[in-house]
């Protein structure tokens, strides 16, 4: 029976250096490294049989490992999230509904779930001081968009996804990568969407094209110079930290330069690059100037591309977003909806969850249409 590594494997250290966890994000389910753990998986990854290898079939149980056509069991938080939404289906209009048991049947009862929120359970915008208050909350109708458009993401795309092409070696390389800054509004992506975002870039460049990295927390330049060296990379990145692990792990084939965009790109990149991918700050500010730096760099032809991934129900000003596109002239070719995934911070959700509760919701649903483990964001392909 073939078995292979879920899409959703991630590495990271667990209380010291010492303990390396191997969790499947889907799941949050984790397993503790043993000395020859890496050395497995690997070989699972490239279609060797595990065999009845104890620490492997533990792995198996965890679901780091997919095998066979038999659809694993759905994660907790959905089981919790059909139940629930079953009972408040039930306490607003008095109908009982079946349980749910698959995805189609599922997306129905989150649909009649939202119809039946915005019609009774809606926050209500916040009216107090203005200090220390986001845009969020006074207009907090987005926040209901968000989750029930991350809810819905999550059981269309990731529910029963048994993707087989996780390029193992991208979490070896990554799992080590210096820790998360929140003053930098950093926010990881999981390994397969960097990944996925890399094999993309190759497929549409052509050999021998020069790409740049504005801020490289997503490590895409490190899966560029994995998966092809057909292409020069170069990253611009304000984090020391994260500029010396780049340059370690990227060795010659990277440049990695220490930077702070709020100056502008250097007089001596700009117009040099056939493609520019960034993943800007969701305040308006920082948006704008990401793109100004982005477009600078670009070479002016037809087919130059900025590859730019965001979630602009999450910006400060959505509307700044496109109003930002057109005045700077970058058009939209192609929109990847919901193409990236990054780990839903428990600080995130808490706030989020304390926000549409201090605003009216109830805790039940709410909690429980909260409880996906990713934020989703858009893969945007432009012209300028």
């Amino acid at each position: 029976m073939k078995t292979w590594l879920s899409p959703f494997i991630d590495a990271r250290y667990g209380n010291t250096t010492e303990e390396v966890l191997f969790t499947n994000l889907s799941y949050g389910t984790r397993i503790l490294c043993q000395d020859d753990s890496w050395q497995k998986l690997r070989g699972v990854s490239e279609g060797k049989d595990p065999g009845d290898d104890p620490w492997l079939e533990r792995a198996k149980n965890a679901f780091l490992l997919q095998s066979g056509s038999e659809q694993a069991p759905w994660p907790d938080f959905v089981l919790r999230l059909e139940s629930e939404l079953r009972k408040y289906l039930q306490k607003k209009t008095g109908e009982r509904h079946p349980q749910a048991r698959d995805k189609e049947s599922l997306l129905k009862l989150i649909d009649l779930t939202e119809e039946c929120f915005r019609e009774h359970s809606m926050p209500t915008p916040y009216s107090g001081p203005a200090q220390n208050v986001g845009p969020l909350m006074n207009k907090p109708s987005r926040l209901v968009d968000f989750m029930f458009c991350h809810t819905r993401a999550f059981v269309t795309h990731d529910l029963e996804d048994r993707s087989q092409d996780l390029a193992f070696g991208l979490v070896e390389k990554f799992f080590d990568r210096p820790a998360l800054k929140l003053r930098y509004e950093q926010q990881f992506c999981i390994p397969r969407t960097t990944q996925r975002r890399a094999e993309m870039m190759i497929e549409k460049l052509a050999p021998g094209s020069r790409v740049l990295v504005l801020g490289d927390d997503d490590l895409v330049s490190l899966a560029l110079v994995e998966l092809t060296d057909q292409l020069q990379v170069d990253v611009l990145e304000l984090d020391a930290d994260l500029v010396e692990f780049l340059k370690e792990k990227g060795g010659e084939r990277l440049t990695v330069l220490e930077h702070n965009l709020r100056h502008g790109v250097p007089d001596s990149m700009k117009d040099c690059y056939d493609a520019v991918t960034t993943d800007p700050p969701y305040a308006d500010d920082g948006m704008r100037f990401f793109l100004e730096c982005a477009k600078a760099s670009m070479k002016d032809r037809p087919e130059s591309r900025l590859f730019l991934t965001t979630y602009p129900g999450l910006l400060e000003s959505p509307h700044m977003f496109w109003t930002d596109l057109e005045e700077l002239g970058l058009d939209i070719l192609q929109t990847h909806h919901h193409f990236s995934r990054y780990i839903y911070n428990n600080s995130y959700r808490v706030q989020h969850l304390a926000a549409l509760r201090y605003l009216g919701s109830p805790i039940h649903p709410t909690t429980e249409l909260l409880g996906f483990p990713f934020l989703y964001a858009h893969f945007f392909e432009c012209k300028r």
